[in-house]
C-alpha cells in the first residue's frame, strides 16, 4: 500500500476520536502508521475507514470474517497504546 493511499487522519481518529488536534501532516502520520502497524492491519484499517468492499479485501488477504475483525481490533488497540498515540500529537520540530 502506498502512503498516499493511506487515510492516516481518518484511521487515527477512528482509534482515538477527535478529542485532540493532530500536529503532524498527513504524510508524517502515514509514515508513523506504516512503522507501527503490519501491512494487513494497515490495509484492513484503511478499508474500514474508506468503506472499501470488505469481502474483496478478505479474499485478497486470505482472511475469514473472524480474522478480519481480529486484525481490525488489533490495529486499533496498537494505536490506542499511549506510547504510540503520543507520537501523533507530539511536534518533533524545533524552533530556532
Amino acid at each position: 500500500m502506498r502512503l498516499k493511499e493511506l487515510e492516516a487522519v481518518k484511521i487515527i481518529q477512528l482509534a482515538l476520536g477527535n478529542k485532540r488536534t493532530l500536529t503532524k501532516t498527513e504524510d508524517e502520520l502515514a509514515l508513523l502508521l506504516k512503522k507501527r502497524l503490519t501491512k494487513k492491519e494497515c490495509k484492513v484499517l484503511n478499508a474500514h475507514v474508506t468503506g472499501t468492499d470488505k469481502n474483496a479485501l478478505m479474499e485478497e488477504l486470505h482472511l475469514d470474517e473472524e480474522h478480519y475483525e481480529a486484525t481490525l481490533a488489533k490495529g486499533i488497540k496498537k494505536l490506542q497504546n499511549e506510547t504510540v498515540h503520543a507520537d501523533f500529537f507530539r511536534n518533533n520540530t524545533t524552533d530556532d
